[in-house]
């Protein structure tokens, strides 16, 4: 072909039939094998080709493979874009002839502008670079840097401008900022025409005014009409910087929902039914549930949580438990171990009321855990032993989160290792907080600490302690 195939762009992609099995690139000198396959005649050539086809693995017989001159016709009639088409060319023809094309193409050597990205064509570029919308301006009385677009504009309302009075009472060559100020003071102000401020020039007594205004209605016109012109640019550009505004809102609210997703909680695990749960935990049924498998982070720990709802081992009947736990997961390799990022149990509070809400929290800190090869070491098998905390909140405040027959109970794993100092800091002050607000409520509440699985009862005998 007379076309690098590299730089090839066809319309609707390239046929399979007119693909080369060995590079993969559009037929070259299409050569017909004896299994009616092709081949690039230099494909074809190749001293270490394989000895059968790689589409069917019949064994080539090269006295039987000849030039596909017809074949070579189907390709050149194959639709293609310019290969430029990204500079802005807008041809599209056959791929026979693109090679002319390319020979004459203005956006061959396109250039980008330094400004707004854009790519013209050299001859075009300079055209674009005095218009770009992207083009700044200095003003030479305020120093502010505006769009080149807008210069006009800005010096009609620059506070910085010199100018006159408009009722011409001799002040002249003051800031527009001074000549606002002094405007309803001046002496003229009844005297002039009341179309100065859009470029009427007329002074005189008060008949004179009148007689004025009844002899140039149209002119008077014409200056609202300049206005109104004035306005309407005005707000087009405010339109267009408000669509543009919008556009890159839209894209900020797009990636702070990527970031909640990415960085917010990584379960928050909906507990319904919550009565018959817990009569089935009473009963000895169900004394465990266990939640969707989530990860700690993209590519990072997979992890479950379970909860006994009529309290595990010497908690049973007492406080619901709480435990996290960790599964074998398709990352582990890549990831450090044991385990050491501190997680986050919270019970939430459902009041209507966002600013009156209280959760329950509970702080895991790994390095507490004694016996940790159980919990925090590379799981094994599919899972490892649950930790966390049995007596996480008693059975008689759970009530006050109950709402529909529902909790809701949040895990929060840290996104780094622990931090030793910043941690015990971090976590007394969040916790004191905490209870001194449950306290308020509720006199029952009392610290939790960090202990594993513990009883006869909650999760399996693989997940105890």
């Amino acid at each position: 072909m007379t076309a690098d195939t590299q730089s090839v762009m066809f319309k609707g992609g390239l046929p399979a039939d007119c693909t080369c099995p060995i590079c993969e690139q559009a037929l070259r000198e299409p050569t017909r094998l004896n299994c009616d396959h092709h081949y690039c005649r230099q494909c074809f050539e190749k001293t270490d080709r394989a000895p059968e086809c790689a589409l069917c693995q019949t064994i080539i017989q090269p006295e039987l493979c000849q030039q596909d001159r017809a074949k070579h016709k189907q390709i050149l009639a194959l639709p293609v874009v310019c290969t430029f088409e990204s500079s802005g060319c807008p041809w599209t023809g056959q791929l026979g002839a693109l090679h002319d094309h390319l020979s004459t193409c203005t956006f061959k050597s396109s250039l980008k502008c330094e400004k707004c990205g854009r790519q013209f064509a050299k001859a075009d570029l300079e055209r674009h670079r005095e218009k770009c919308e992207l083009n700044r301006a200095v003003c030479t009385y305020c120093n502010k840097t505006i769009r080149d677009s807008d210069l006009e504009r800005h010096m009609k309302t620059c506070a910085e401008v010199i100018i006159s009075c408009p009722f011409q009472c001799g002040l002249s060559d003051r800031p527009r900022h001074e000549i606002e100020a002094h405007r309803p003071l001046c002496p003229n102000v009844d005297n002039v025409c009341p179309f100065v401020p859009y470029g009427c020039t007329f002074a005189g007594g008060k008949e004179s005014i009148q007689q004025h205004l009844s002899d140039e209605p149209v002119r008077h016109l014409m200056f609202l009409c300049d206005e109104i012109t004035d306005l309407k640019g005005t707000y087009e550009l405010m339109e267009r910087d408000m669509s543009a505004f919008n556009d890159r809102q839209t894209r900020i609210l797009a990636a702070a929902d990527t970031c909640t997703e990415m960085f917010g909680p990584q379960l928050i695990w909906k507990i319904d039914k919550l009565q018959q749960r817990t009569n089935e935990a009473k009963s000895g049924a169900d004394t465990t549930i266990f939640s969707n498998p989530f990860m700690s982070h993209r590519f990072g720990y997979k992890m479950m949580a379970c909860a006994c709802l009529f309290g595990d081992g010497s908690s049973a009947g007492k406080s619901i438990s709480l435990y996290v736990l960790l599964l074998k997961g398709e990352f582990d390799p890549t990831l450090e171990w044991p385990f050491n990022r501190t997680i986050k149990i919270s019970l939430l509070d459902q009041n209507p009321h966002p600013e009156d809400r209280v959760n329950i929290t509970y702080v895991i800190d790994p390095r507490k855990l004694k016996a940790n090869e159980k919990f925090l070491a590379r799981p094994r098998g599919e899972r490892n032993a649950a930790f966390g905390s049995q007596s996480f909140c008693s059975l008689a405040i759970l009530q006050n989160y109950v709402k529909n027959d529902t909790i809701y109970v949040r895990i929060d794993v840290d996104r780094c290792e622990t931090l030793p100092v910043s941690l015990k800091t971090r976590d007394e002050k969040e916790r004191k907080q905490m209870m001194d607000a449950m306290r308020s409520k509720n006199p029952e509440v009392r610290v939790h600490h960090v202990r594993p699985v513990t009883g006869q009862s909650g999760p399996p005998a693989d997940q105890r302690v």
